[in-house]
């Protein structure tokens, strides 16, 4: 099965540079992060598609709904792809990266969650992907959930995986 995972299209949080993992939160793509997403959309329009992933939070629909525009497809929302709670909801990303200096993969805050949590509940949502019969999926998540599944796949290091940056509408392809 070939599954092309995707970040987000760029969002008006990620111009302020906040962290969000609240779904009711006013998170929506900019106008950049809709042409974004129709340059995927363009990339993408003759492959079949059979089965799309989105996270809870509504900026995955929102660029999921502008890729799959020349597709008949229904999406699945699943919450092991949803960005981090960070326990940092509409505070400076700046902020959050400064608090994990101690220990970055390990450290939690106000009810969040860890690096390794996060990266536990990702890992289960690719193991149960190899039990689908498609021929053709895509995910539409988030940065560091790319960079987790980046890491899967490639075999990285907690260090290696933190260290790749993920720019908006980067698709990664693999074959599960």
């Amino acid at each position: 099965m070939q599954a092309y995972f995707i970040r987000h299209g760029e969002t008006n949080y990620n111009l302020l540079d906040l962290c969000n993992d609240d779904p009711k939160k006013d998170v929506h793509l900019t106008e950049l992060g809709k042409e974004q997403a129709d340059i995927i959309a363009e990339t993408l329009k003759d492959i079949d598609i059979d089965l799309v992933f989105i996270s809870e939070l509504p900026r995955t629909k929102e660029t999921a709904d502008i890729i799959t525009k020349n597709h008949d497809v229904q999406f699945r929302i699943d919450p092991r792809i949803n960005d981090r709670k960070t326990g940092f909801d509409s505070r400076p990303v700046p902020d959050f990266f400064n608090a994990l200096k101690p220990d970055m993969f390990n450290l939690k805050f106000n009810d969040g969650e860890s690096f390794q949590e996060e990266k536990k509940r990702v890992f289960s949502f690719l193991e149960e992907l190899k039990q689908l019969k498609h021929k053709t999926i895509l995910i539409v998540t988030h940065s560091e959930i790319l960079q987790i599944i980046n890491g899967y796949f490639n075999n990285l290091s907690d260090k290696d995986m933190w260290e790749i940056k993920i720019d908006n509408c980067q698709v990664l392809d693999f074959e599960i």
